[in-house]
């Protein structure tokens, strides 16, 4: 390779361009396993309320045309993004704080309510990664903040265009998605191996997973149509969950998503 070629060539490796045409690349040749579909690329987006604006990498339709997945790739190099739960137990979860459009004619209820939603997943609101600036905001809170951002602005802009009119109704599920080439792991372990004198762990199992489920307070600003009575249920408000998956789990995670069960929509009708 000459010299100028291989300069170029590092020059492309330094962004994060390629990997995200190769996750495109990789949904749609994969497409007919598990219906889902590139609806927007480089996908502009701006939150007035919270003041943020930006592009998100991709948009997911699936074949139902019920639900959107939110996508931000992020391409890392020999990292391991380590998430802790404070707990022995293996249990995974089902549950995701996503959002919910429901349109019925003249009817719109919209906004951020817990689903049921498959493939399970071990969930964390702590994550480590080497190398970061303890002084300042940890990266993965970062990119998650703007990305359920991103979402909220995406869904929101559906809105103004969708017009049921006459139609039964609409639905629609916005979920928040990080793929990475990073390894995730979940670190379980029991609080009270946790020296109280240098506060380091003294022992944990560790465990490599396809994806997990990043939940915690991730926005500051509460929807005006919220009104908690007390600040538990305002932090409880300001939750929202954002799905973390390996690039090479990605196909496999897609196959098996899906919600079940009933819905919040149920009693909006």
């Amino acid at each position: 390779m000459e010299k100028s070629t291989e300069k170029l060539h590092r020059l492309v490796n330094s962004s994060g361009f390629p990997f995200q045409i190769r996750i495109q690349n990789e949904i749609e040749k994969s497409r007919n396993a598990h219906g889902w579909k590139v609806y927007s690329i480089e996908h502009p987006w701006q939150n007035i309320e919270a003041g943020t604006q930006g592009y998100v990498d991709l948009v997911l339709l699936n074949q139902h045309d019920t639900q959107f997945l939110v996508l931000e790739c992020k391409r890392v190099r020999d990292a391991k993004w380590v998430f802790l739960i404070p707990s022995k137990e293996s249990k995974h979860r089902t549950h995701a704080k996503t959002w919910i459009s429901y349109l019925q004619k003249e009817k719109r209820n919209f906004g951020w309510f817990d689903l049921t939603l498959n493939p399970s997943s071990p969930e964390s609101g702590f994550c480590v990664i080497r190398g970061q600036d303890k002084d300042s905001k940890p990266m993965i809170e970062r990119i998650a903040s703007d990305l359920v951002d991103a979402t909220e602005s995406i869904a929101l802009e559906e809105i103004k265009y969708e017009k049921p009119g006459n139609l039964f109704e609409f639905l629609r599920i916005c979920s928040s998605v990080i793929v990475t080439t990073a390894e995730i792991v979940v670190c379980r372990f029991d609080p009270s191996d946790i020296s109280i004198e240098n506060g380091e762990l003294s022992n944990a199992q560790f465990e490599t997973v396809p994806l997990v489920r990043f939940r915690k307070s991730l926005t500051t600003e509460l929807p005006s149509n919220l009104n908690p009575r007390n600040l538990a249920e305002a932090i409880k408000a300001k939750e929202r969950t954002v799905f973390i998956v390996n690039a090479s789990n990605l196909v496999s995670v897609l196959n098996e998503w899906e919600y079940y069960g009933l819905g919040p929509w149920i009693n909006w009708k």
